[in-house]
Parts: C-alpha cells; structure tokens; sequence
C-alpha cells in the first residue's frame, strides 16, 4: 500500500472522528444535557414534537445516505476506461420524491402548529389560575404577584396543576427565561411585556410513568459535581443533595447552595430556572429556583411571604447582587469598581446614611456625582440602584455585611434607618413582606409609550376631534377607574361611533393598564392620582366580559 493511500484513510479515519466527537464534547458543557420538558403538559407536547421531527429526520437520513451508497457501490467504474450510461432522468421517481417531500412537510407542518397553538396561546382568563410578572435585571430575576398585593420574590414559586401566566419584562438589557423541565422558554425585552403560560406536574404527578417517576426520584438523591472543566482543575468535595443542585449540577462551582432547601417544609418540586441570553458578565449566574407546590403548601408559603421577614442574610445577598463587581472579599477591580474595605462608607459611623444611599440609588447618589476617588483611586463605573429590587429589611442586612466584613469597623444599621434614609430621598417605602413600589415617574413614561397607540384618534394632546371623545378633563377618566378600565378592556359601541372604539386594554397586562390610565389620569390638565397593578387587577376581574 503506498504512503499516498494510507495518508488518505488516515485524514478519513480522523475526519470520521472528529464527525463523532464533536457532538459528543456538547454533553460535558455545562448545561448541556437533559433539557427535556416532562414535567408540564406543554412541555411534553414540545418534547414529542421534537421526537417525531428526529425520528422524520433520521429515516430521511437513512434513506438518502443509503440510497447514496448503494449508487457510489453498484454503479461505481469497474475500469479505467469504462464509460458510464448516461441517465437524463425518470419523470415518475422525481414526481414520486416531490410529492413525497410535499406530504412530509405538510405533515410536519400541521402538528408544529397544533403544538404551536397548544402551548404559545395564553388560555383566556377565567382559566388562568394565577398570573406572575417575571422581570429580569444584571443579573438576577425577580417574580412579582399581582393577585397577592404585588408580593416580590427572587424564586418562582407556584400551585402545581395550575395554569400560570407568566408577564416577562426586563429592566435593562435583554434576558431570557428559561426552564427546561417545563417548557418555558421567552425572551425578556425592555419596554414590553411578551407572553406565556405552564401547568407544572409538581409533587403529585398523575401523568408520568410510575417507573420515570421512581427514576426521578432516584436521580434527586445521586451526588451531584460540576461535570466541566472547572472542577477538573478545582475538584469540589462530592456530597449528597437533593433539589435544585442535582438538576443544575454546574451551579455548586458558581454560588453557594443550601444543604437543604429553603422550600424543604413545603411539599414542592423544585425545577431550575436561568437566562440564556448573554447580558453580561453575571449571565453565568442567573440562575433561579422554580418551585411547584400543593396548592395548600403555596397558600402557606404565601401566608409566610406576606407576613413580612424580620431576618435576611446579608452574606448571601451581597454574593448573589454585589461580588460580580465589588469581588467576593470586597477588594474591588483596580480603576472599575472601588473596594469596599477600609474606605469612609464602610467604616466612618458619621457616613451610615451615604451607604445605605449609594446601595438605594447607586450611581445616582449625592456621594457619586462625578468622579469618585476612593484610597487614591478614581471610578467613573456605573452602579445600579436596588431601592427597586430589595425591601429595607434586605437593604440593611447587605449594608452590615458589608460594615462588619473583611475587617471594617462600621457599626450597623436597622431597617427602620433604610426606611427614613427611603423616605428622606422621596423614595416609595418598600417594607419587608411588602409590594414593590412602583415610581409615579416609570409608570409615566410607560404610559406615554402606549398612549402614542391611542393619539390618532384621541390625539396627542388628548383633544380629539370627530366625535371621540377627548380625555382632557374627561371626567370618567378623572373620576371613574372602574369605568376606564371597563372601557379598555371591553371596548364601546355607541351611535357616535359604532363599534370604532376597540377593546385595546384587553391584551395588555395590569403594568401597562396601569401605566396608561396613570398618564391619562395625569396628563393635559388632567389632576387624577396613580392607579398601580393591583387594582388594575381587582378592577379587570369586576368589569371583564
């Protein structure tokens, strides 16, 4: 055999390798693996989707590949000068593949959209169990419940064998939820509200299989290590877990994980939750809990929620909101982020006040107005605020964290201090166990963003001409909310203008209904007060046909 022909069959054998091993290497990526949805009728319906699309897709690969190699084998030249027999075609086998390819696609066609329809139309609402605003920030996620008082959490938290809509929104960049057990995948985007909705299995699971089931509850109880290359060069002891660890197994290397689940005394299931749009150098630790519970559990859980903690752990919430910047031991980046040890705010007791207001506006604070220079250092970096995100309770647990940590000498602060500091710079109070506030201001300017929908017929200085009515000095809308929403949502047809005046609330969410009617309410003259999500929801509930 010469060098020439073993040379061949040597870049074959490697190229075949490397046609195997490439996909292969997929699986030791963290997170890669069994993203198959089970656990939701949605879920499954996607998941045997996909199974009847491979499985059209490996007999056409079968079929092609083999017809091709029977072709290259059977007809291949048996001599140096043989001329082959020239074939110009064969009407009915190219008819026969056409029409077999078009019943394929039509096929495949129809059953993507029967699955498209199942599980991307939100059910209507009198078949909407509870609705949850799931909003995305660098780098977190946060869940607000508008049917129980706007109720703020960092972990979703349902009643299983519920329909649960989900209103994902984002606060800066682009995000993405995901949770791929149960099938929800959405982009969260600035400005607007997309759409979905899930029915979680949860702790009592009536449609898997009982041996699936047995199988699950095996895989809860196996250890649990980072299967990238991380652990290799920092292997992590192996222990037993159960929860949330086991089904994100790369989670152990980027943050702590509780040995026992904050939900452990609820009877739950827990699924793992994360963005999978790259938003920044936190993406890598979006992760979050999605947690299904018996519905007498989850009006436990809510009872516990909204009787308010008096306790919140300062440590875990500056690793999870403030070392992606400030460094686990506070040291900072050099010239990007200032440190946090031996420095005026964490150790002055004349300075308390200015800390809690660098962590309640962050950049926009009295003490960060410009260049700061901090142990002969000068940051123009951007700090986000969190007088939005964290209630007081939290605010003073990561101000002491960080007062009494890495050898600062600060003495600490109560949430009643946060609380006056709040109020002092006209924040909205945002006690622990409370709702989120919601500035006048954001709702404005939402609400001019949807009203520029409604300005060509009640037009933009909300003076409208041929017969609409205007909304200056309209007295349902300055008097009558209920009215307004009744409006919005079911639309009018009167003889000044016949069936003209759509339902265009219907569609919207309770954020945006509030922020539209705020304006209306505030605009052009106008003198009504704000009217936030939760009654919007009272509201739609009363007056929704």
């Amino acid at each position: 055999m010469t060098s020439y022909k073993i040379e061949r069959r040597a870049i074959l054998l490697v190229a075949v390798f490397l046609v195997l091993a490439v996909p292969t290497l997929a699986f030791a990526v963290p997170g890669s693996g069994e993203f198959i949805s089970n656990y939701a009728p949605g879920g499954r319906s996607v998941t045997e989707l996909y199974n009847i699309l491979a499985k059209i897709c490996l007999a056409i690969l079968l079929l092609v590949e083999g017809l091709l190699l029977v072709a290259i084998i059977k007809f291949r030249r048996k001599s140096a000068d043989e001329r082959p027999v020239q074939t110009h075609g064969n009407l009915k086998l190219e008819i026969g593949w056409t029409l077999a390819a078009a019943v394929v696609q039509v096929y495949i066609g129809v059953i993507t959209i029967n699955v498209m329809t199942e599980v991307e139309v939100i059910p209507e609402p009198e078949n909407i169990g509870i609705t949850v605003e799931a909003i995305a920030y660098q780098w977190g996620w946060q869940f607000r419940y508008p049917d129980y008082n706007g109720m703020l959490t960092d972990d979703l938290v349902v009643p299983a064998h519920t329909n649960v809509k989900l209103e994902i929104t984002s606060r800066d960049v682009i995000h993405s939820i995901f949770i791929p057990e149960l099938g929800v995948k959405m982009d969260a985007v600035p400005g607007r509200f997309n759409l979905w909705w899930f029915n979680a299995d949860g702790p009592v699971n009536q449609v898997l299989a009982e041996g699936e089931r047995a199988s699950r509850v095996e895989k809860e109880r196996k250890v649990t290590t980072r299967p990238d290359i991380v652990s290799f060069f920092n292997p992590r002891p192996d222990r037993d877990v159960t929860g949330l660890e086991d089904r994100v197994t790369y989670l152990a290397a980027s943050r702590t994980v509780e040995d026992v689940s904050p939900y452990a005394k609820y009877d739950a299931v827990e699924y793992r939750g994360m963005c999978t749009e790259i938003c920044g150098k936190g993406h890598y630790n979006m992760y979050f809990r999605t947690v299904a519970m018996t519905q007498t559990s989850f009006d436990q859980w809510v009872k516990d929620q909204q009787t308010g903690s008096t306790e919140a752990d300062g440590g875990a919430i500056y690793q999870q909101k403030c070392a992606s910047c400030h460094g686990a031991d506070g040291a900072g980046v050099p010239g990007s982020f200032p440190p946090l040890v031996n420095v005026p705010w964490t150790n002055d007791d004349t300075m308390k006040d200015a800390h809690i207001e660098v962590v309640l506006k962050g950049s926009e604070a009295s003490t960060l107005q410009g260049p700061t220079e901090v142990n002969g250092v000068v940051y123009n970096s951007v700090m986000q605020p969190w007088h939005d995100t964290m209630n007081d309770v939290e605010i003073a647990a990561v101000v002491n964290h960080e007062r009494i940590s890495w050898g600062n000498k600060g003495t600490e602060v109560s949430a009643e201090d946060v609380a006056r500091v709040r109020a002092s710079l006209g924040l909205p109070p945002f006690p622990a166990g409370g709702a989120e506030p919601i500035p006048e201001s954001e709702l404005l300017a939402e609400g001019e963003n949807l009203y520029a929908a409604c300005a060509s017929c009640h037009g933009a200085d909300g003076k409208a001409m041929n017969g609409v009515p205007s909304l200056a000095g309209n007295t349902t809308v300055l008097s009558d909310v209920k009215g307004t929403v009744a409006s919005l949502v079911n639309g009018q047809d009167k003889e000044q203008w016949p069936g003209v005046k759509s339902p265009m609330g219907r569609s919207m969410t309770d954020r945006q209904l509030s922020a539209l009617i705020t304006y209306m309410r505030k605009s052009w003259g106008n003198e009504g007060g704000v009217v936030l999500p939760d009654e919007i929801q009272r509201l739609r509930n009363e007056v929704q046909k």
